[in-house]
């Protein structure tokens, strides 16, 4: 008989396909615009359109991200994760079958609805249906799949490169057709959020799903703690956006959308979807070559995703954040300076002198701001910037956060390629200096959360604030 941790462990590895899915569509998107049948059936992409193009799924993201706050309290945080699927299904399908470049611009669209909706919502669903004990493992197996599905979405695309037909950039889309048709049939048989059921005043679910998901003397005390947090915060009106932004709420929201939007200045999506760009201008000069070494990131990028799985809700929520953010500076820094010693420019490529010893410096450094972002903000900040916010707002607030979180990595992702080959080393100081700038900011204002209930959380932000300020320098 399986135990009700495995359960929950199997729910969230069903749910966090919608991860998989979105590290499919990262990892191949680079590599396929390279592709020389690419361009030859669909028509070579300057770099002002290959970033439009790559960024435009992040743009019907977050507008789906923002709407999923309504949609997951209306229908639900499992339905809502469905219904984000099957768009997503739409959209891959569109892609692998088109045959020009509005086409795929469409389809990108269609695609990014569907997976700003699914992703924002198992979020959610994964912190509201774990125990505490083991809330930061079950949430972040999410990021762990996005980073499988990265990994495995380039070396689908190095494999298919060697197709000689439209076949070498449709296949990864068709995989990613098919894990969206996955992920939408196993959700009709996952449950309901514990907590959405008492929310719309369905306790008997509400106690049947703890039932099968706890031990059975804690259902009675869980259940207890959620109708009295919620009878707490209810009025006769649905929670609104304009609530996020109350008094009660301010700081928890602010701080949320913050460490969201800043999470993507960091520039990880500028590595991952250009990984091709980036490894040409230090070295590698054929396309397969800049496949695998991108594909490399894409390994390193889910290895050290598996510490973070293992031993998050052990190290907390700050020391990832800050010390993960110091190592991830420090690499931008190193890249940055070796670019405006050794770098320069001709015919409007950029590209990197010093011979081989600073290219291969440099290519280390890319694998290491990787590997320090994999175990620390990649993981711990979707996790803490969705705890923090009150089940009664969670919905509303988790899709401000990844409103943020979408638009500041559209922008990134727009202005990327034209960033990268119109200054060698200003990208690496911008994104090291964004990062300091988090940092920063999260040494002062973030509280520690682990081992603390949802309950318990939202009690911890409404400390006076002379008792807050000893909390968060404490930890």
């Amino acid at each position: 008989m399986i135990s009700t941790i495995s359960k929950i462990y199997l729910i969230a590895l069903h749910t966090s396909l919608a991860g998989l899915l979105y590290g499919l569509d990262t990892g191949s998107i680079g590599p396929v615009t390279q592709m020389i049948q690419f361009g030859d059936s669909i028509g070579h992409l300057s770099s002002g359109k290959l970033g439009i193009y790559v960024s435009s799924i992040l743009l019907s993201a977050s507008l789906s991200s923002l709407c999923s706050g309504y949609v997951s309290d209306r229908i639900s945080r499992k339905y809502g994760i469905l219904t984000g699927s099957l768009i997503a299904l739409l959209g891959t399908v569109i892609s692998a079958s088109a045959k020009n470049v509005p086409a795929l611009f469409c389809a990108r669209l269609i695609t990014g609805i569907g997976q700003g909706q699914s992703i924002s919502v198992v979020t959610i669903y994964l912190c509201e249906i774990a125990p505490q004990e083991i809330r930061g493992t079950v949430a972040c197996m999410l990021q762990l799949l996005i980073t499988i599905g990265i990994a495995v979405g380039y070396f689908v695309s190095y494999a298919t490169s060697r197709i000689d037909s439209s076949l070498a950039w449709r296949i990864p889309f068709i995989v990613q057709a098919c894990m969206a048709a996955i992920l939408a049939f196993g959700m009709l048989f996952m449950p309901f959020s514990p907590r959405w059921l008492v929310e719309r005043g369905r306790i008997e679910e509400a106690r049947a799903v703890l039932g099968n998901l706890r031990e059975s003397h804690r259902v009675e005390e869980e259940l207890q703690a959620i109708r009295g947090s919620i009878e707490e915060t209810r009025t006769e009106d649905q929670a609104s956006y304009a609530e996020l932004f109350e008094k009660r709420y301010i700081k928890r929201t602010i701080l949320g959308i913050f460490i969201m939007a800043f999470e993507m200045l960091c520039g990880i999506d500028a590595v991952l979807y250009y990984a091709p760009i980036l490894f040409t201008q230090a070295g590698f000069t054929s396309q397969r070559a800049s496949f695998l070494a991108s594909g490399v990131s894409g390994i390193i990028n889910f290895v050290f995703t598996i510490p973070a799985q293992l031993w998050v809700d052990k190290w907390g929520r700050k020391f990832p954040v800050i010390g993960g953010g110091l190592a991830i500076a420090a690499c931008y820094m190193a890249i940055g300076t070796l670019y405006a010693i050794h770098g320069g420019k001709a015919d409007d490529e950029v590209y990197l002198g010093g011979g081989k010893g600073i290219q291969w410096a440099v290519i280390i450094l890319i694998y290491m701001f990787v590997a320090n972002f994999a175990w620390s903000w990649a993981v711990v900040i979707k996790i803490y910037a969705c705890e923090i916010i009150p089940t009664r707002i969670r919905a509303k607030g988790c899709a401000m956060q990844q409103l943020a979180n979408w638009l500041v990595n559209f922008t990134v992702a727009l202005t990327a390629p034209l960033f990268l080959r119109a200054s060698p080393s200003g990208p690496y100081f911008f994104f090291s200096s964004a990062t300091l700038f988090t940092v920063a900011i999260c040494c002062f204002f973030m509280p520690e959360t682990k081992g603390k209930s949802l309950e318990e959380i939202e009690g911890l932000f409404e400390l006076t604030p002379i008792v807050l300020a000893g909390v968060v320098g404490n930890v």
